[in-house]
């Protein structure tokens, strides 16, 4: 599942797409988790604020896309970004567990996502958070 993301284009509306991550991550109570993920993490600016909210966490985001990755390492180098499909991620039995899963307007891309829940449900460390959100812009870019 490796789509052609802009960079540029999707940081022109950084605010909009921004408010809900920020929304969903004042919902998440971890206080002092150590490893932090973000499926579709996109450009990492949005996971750079993961890192500034746990800064003792090993945060790590996933994408995709290799033009979104290349941004994000670029422009946030305190955190660790991957070129991986998600679907191959949750089935990685060498994956730890996480103790905070944060997705944001990803999984709609992904074929099957009502599938992969138990899967990404079963990467969180017992007494961790998955927090997602997934808006309905299924055909938006």
């Amino acid at each position: 599942m490796t789509h052609s993301w802009d960079p540029e284009r999707y940081l022109t509306y950084a605010d909009e797409r921004g408010r809900p991550f920020v929304e969903l991550l004042a919902r998440v109570g971890a206080d002092d988790p150590r490893r932090v993920v973000d499926l579709g993490c996109g450009p990492g600016n949005l996971t750079a604020l993961l890192a500034r909210r746990w800064p003792g966490a090993s945060v790590t985001g996933l994408d995709s896309s290799p033009e979104m990755i290349e941004a994000a390492r670029r422009d946030e180098p305190q955190v660790d970004f991957e070129v991986v499909d998600l679907r191959d991620w949750v089935g990685d039995a060498a994956v730890a567990p996480v103790d905070v899963l944060v997705s944001n307007a990803t999984l709609q891309w992904v074929p099957g996502h009502l599938d992969l829940l138990p899967a990404l449900v079963a990467r969180v460390r017992p007494g961790g958070w998955l927090a997602f959100q997934v808006p309905g812009n299924f055909g938006e870019p």
